[in-house]
């Protein structure tokens, strides 16, 4: 199809240019000014619109899609440990498949809604281990976005649930996954990671060549309860792998966000996620440029997130620019191209066709001085009008296309209603 008329709104590196696209195969084969229609190809006038390469969410957990509006608890969590004890771990060990795959639908229509093609999800359903990853790459499957997908491992509910997170990711690491779906080793956190396991977490990654995706630092009781440098620890067990995302790091020195950064991992920052469980303000100063955005689970918004880090570090006096903060948002792309072995976040030949088409809203025009500002004070996923994955429409006119949107919400709530049952 060709895709004609619009202005082109690059973020890797911040541009702005009026041109054509043709998409062939699933992916981008021409950009330029005045494209000719090919005999039989579909043209699509998209003039007035912004095109922009689709976004990803690098840090999420989408067995959370349907906790917004469970019930609280009796007593207020008087600590982050408290608070997983008390509302998070009540939620995981409350799923079955159904509502493993459920969730993953739901997450997934309000992630292509706002814009993200690609979600890097980090999964727990304790009673139901076997099969949930095959649940959450079936329903993201069928809404056609790309996914890097695990389990994270934990040593909470005994060596029987360890040792089956670990076989959870075997099915899916043995299957090619043709650049929509790749898998990493999942990790709960080192406080509830035994020397033992997290040594077993770190030999499936190295043995599979994939990274680990774990929590690591993002509240004081990581360190507390483990009794050890936390990188010190992964890297002394062999789960400081190339690859790996460590997600938080808000507790964490200079020294050991640059041992991450020499060790080739990611570091993901989910500012949203930090201050609605007040675990405090990580040291975004001194990230390294291998940081990527997340949402931790509070929903796929990166139009959000992207906002919602630019006011902290304005709160927290941390210099970092708007250019920089779009360079962390375009990090997932780049981490999430490595993985899945496609070119991500771009609009050139060659790359994914992975597109956004906008309905900018009104105002100055855009320069490619100010994509950045504009990214983070002017557009949000409201703007979202298609979204095209692999070269195939899955979001038109602000509708997911292929799929029942009134059926998902029908089981839904007869799921969410169930799982808050069984959390009483």
């Amino acid at each position: 199809m060709l895709l004609r008329g619009a202005t082109l709104i690059h973020l890797d590196p911040p541009r702005v240019e009026r041109a054509d696209v043709r998409v062939e195969g699933g992916c981008i084969a021409q950009v330029a000014a005045g494209l000719v229609a090919n005999p039989g190809e579909a043209v699509h006038d998209f003039t007035g619109r912004w095109l922009m390469p689709g976004l990803v969410c690098a840090h999420t957990h989408l067995y959370s899609a349907l906790a917004c509006g469970m019930p609280l608890p009796a007593e207020a969590p008087t600590s982050f440990a408290d608070m997983l004890a008390k509302v998070w771990w009540k939620l995981d060990v409350a799923l079955d498949l159904e509502s493993v795959e459920v969730s993953a639908l739901v997450g997934g229509v309000g992630a292509l809604k706002a814009g993200v093609t690609t979600l890097v999800d980090h999964h727990a359903s304790p009673n139901a281990i076997a099969g949930s990853l095959e649940a959450i790459d079936g329903a993201l499957g069928t809404l056609g976005l790309r996914r890097i997908l695990c389990y994270e491992v934990s040593d909470r509910g005994g060596p029987e649930r360890a040792s089956a997170g670990l076989k959870a990711h075997e099915a899916l690491l043995a299957q090619a996954g043709e650049g929509a779906r790749a898998v990493m080793v999942g990790a709960h956190a080192n406080f509830t990671l035994s020397d033992d396991t997290l040594r077993a977490v770190g030999h499936l990654a190295r043995s599979a060549g994939v990274g680990v995706h774990i929590h690591v630092a993002e509240a004081h009781d990581d360190a507390a309860l483990t009794g050890e440098d936390l990188v010190e620890r992964m890297a002394r067990l062999g789960a400081l792998t190339e690859g790996s995302i460590l997600a938080h790091c808000v507790h964490l020195r200079s020294d050991a966000l640059r041992r991450i950064a020499d060790a080739g991992a990611w570091i993901t920052h989910q500012p949203r996620s930090n201050q609605n469980n007040g675990v405090g303000y990580a040291p975004v100063g001194d990230f390294p440029p291998t940081t990527a955005l997340g949402t931790d689970g509070i929903g796929a918004d990166m139009f959000a997130e992207l906002q919602a880090g630019w006011f902290r570090a304005q709160e927290g006096s941390v210099p970092w620019t708007p250019d920089r903060w779009l360079f962390s948002l375009t990090s997932g792309a780049r981490m999430a191209s490595q993985k899945l072995g496609v070119d991500l976040g771009h609009i050139r030949p060659g790359a994914a066709a992975d597109i956004l088409v906008l309905n900018p809203p009104p105002g100055p025009p855009i320069r490619d001085e100010s994509v950045a500002a504009t990214m983070i004070f002017r557009l949000s996923a409201a703007a979202v009008q298609h979204v095209i994955v692999g070269g195939r429409y899955r979001v038109w006119d602000g509708c997911v296309v292929d799929v029942d949107e009134g059926r998902i919400n029908e089981r839904a709530r007869s799921t969410a209603q169930a799982i808050w049952e069984r959390m009483t």
